[in-house]
């Protein structure tokens, strides 16, 4: 009898177990946590970080909105922070959202409790913090910390979803989120963007003559859909970067804040296409055989990135962008004129703006390196058929863009630069020296001024 009492015991004890496990769960999701994390802890500068979830990642599928009394009584997510720095930091908690997160973040919600509080709080009602890596979609601050010297705090965050504001959130919905520690000294420095638009006066250039040569150096800004770009024009003399070991000259501050590059120097010689009889060799990608292919140009420049980018750890810091290879195009007697052409040798209005093509060849073409467009070469200070040796794309040798400009006799024409700074039109076979192109990522901060002396430098790398 005392076996058979003790054996139920046994199983009881067991069940009861079970379903404590199921109800701390909570039954509301399925959490998935990536990794396989041994070590819960992790080390941020003089920081001891550590994550009950095992990692900073959240990832949550099988989602079932909840009422908000319920939520609060939620498995929280706690971290733990002890400071080994010699001295009292104030650090800022974040959640960011990830750009592969597919739920409506109009029923997420918050519980903080512990050294940081705050009541329920919608996320949407948080406020805004600079991203800080190019996979963030949104990223908003939980609050403030202050850390003494040698001493460890603890916060609880619960998050759930508010079946008030939502009722179903369907079965492929996937919330991909991560939780972010930053030294709020470090937080509020401006990024690299911004620091240009501190160390230099934009000028206005809604009425800007891109036709005159003489032009005055400077940062200047047009309206871009509603947003603000930045061009660096004539002989800027603070335009200089050091990055991945290598001098590059500012271009211009994208309407997203990432800072457009161009190498200062060659980056080797190369044809821009293998072939010059048909108009899609003007594209720096065209159909063949039913396969979208690389043309010869932007093979070279690929593989000049990944070995003297991707292969020396810099990818992480570049923004994948929209390279435009305007390939609009209208005939005339038989003779093809793109639409670059009607810009800047018709007239003298360069844009920054590109269209979707309805050509089989170029268009926008999306990846993280590209070569420089005519307009842009326009908007320097570089003019169709005029010796210009005073703005700072001038190199005393001819290097390609990546701007269709016309067909005609058999033969495919983009846009260059001669060797003495003038815009003119070449055949694709030509062997051209390549400038690459870049967009660094907007959460990049910088030291420097930005001169030849005393270049902005990364310092995130």
């Amino acid at each position: 009898m005392k076996k058979k009492y003790k054996r139920a015991l046994t199983i009881i004890a067991l069940l009861f177990l079970f379903t404590l496990g199921i109800s701390t769960g909570y039954g509301f999701w399925k959490s998935v946590k990536e990794g396989n994390t041994i070590d819960k802890s992790k080390t941020l500068d003089c920081f001891k970080v550590y994550y009950s979830n095992e990692t900073e990642s959240i990832t949550l599928t099988n989602i079932k909105p909840i009422l908000n009394e319920d939520g609060r009584e939620t498995t929280p997510y706690t971290i733990t922070i002890t400071n080994t720095c010699p001295d009292e930091k104030e650090l800022q908690i974040r959640l960011s959202v990830l750009e592969d997160n597919t739920v409506d973040l109009t029923s997420l919600t918050l519980l903080v409790s512990g050294n940081l509080e705050s009541d329920i709080i919608p996320y949407n009602n948080l406020k805004n913090t600079k991203a800080s890596g190019s996979t963030i979609k949104i990223s908003k601050s939980l609050g403030l910390i202050k850390v003494k010297a040698n001493e460890t705090v603890r916060t609880n965050i619960r998050l759930w979803f508010d079946e008030k504001k939502v009722n179903t959130l369907g079965n492929e919905a996937i919330f991909h989120g991560q939780f972010e520690i930053i030294d709020n000294k470090t937080s509020a420095k401006p990024n690299f963007a911004e620091t240009i638009l501190l160390n230099t006066e934009a000028i206005d250039a809604t009425a800007l003559n891109y036709g005159e040569l003489g032009v005055n150096p400077g940062l200047y800004t047009i309206n871009v859909n509603n947003g603000n770009y930045y061009f660096f024009r004539g002989a800027s003399t603070n335009n200089y970067v050091r990055f991945a070991d290598k001098v590059w000259r500012i271009v211009g501050i994208n309407t997203n804040q990432s800072v457009k590059l161009i190498l200062n120097d060659s980056a080797g010689m190369s044809r821009y296409s293998s072939y010059k009889n048909a108009m899609d060799y003007t594209g720096s990608k065209y159909i063949y055989n039913n396969n979208l292919v690389d043309n010869q140009n932007n093979k070279y420049l690929l593989e000049w990135y990944k070995k003297n980018i991707e292969d020396k750890g810099f990818d992480k810091m570049i923004e994948e962008s929209d390279f435009c290879n305007d390939t609009h195009n209208t005939t005339e007697n038989y003779h093809r004129y793109f639409a670059g052409y009607s810009r800047l040798v018709a007239a003298k209005t360069p844009t920054t703006i590109c269209n979707p093509t309805e050509e089989d060849f170029g268009g926008i073409i999306k990846q993280k390196v590209g070569l420089i467009t005519a307009d842009e070469v326009a908007m320097a200070g570089g003019l169709d058929g005029s010796n210009n040796t005073s703005y700072y794309l001038y190199q005393p040798y001819d290097f390609y863009t990546m701007t269709p400009a016309e067909y005609y006799g058999y033969n495919a024409y983009v846009f260059y630069v001669n060797g003495a700074g003038s815009l003119l039109r070449t055949t694709v076979t030509d062997n051209m020296h390549i400038r690459p192109v870049i967009n660094l990522n907007s959460s990049l901060t910088v030291n420097g001024l930005g001169t030849v002396e005393n270049p902005y430098v990364i310092e995130n790398s």
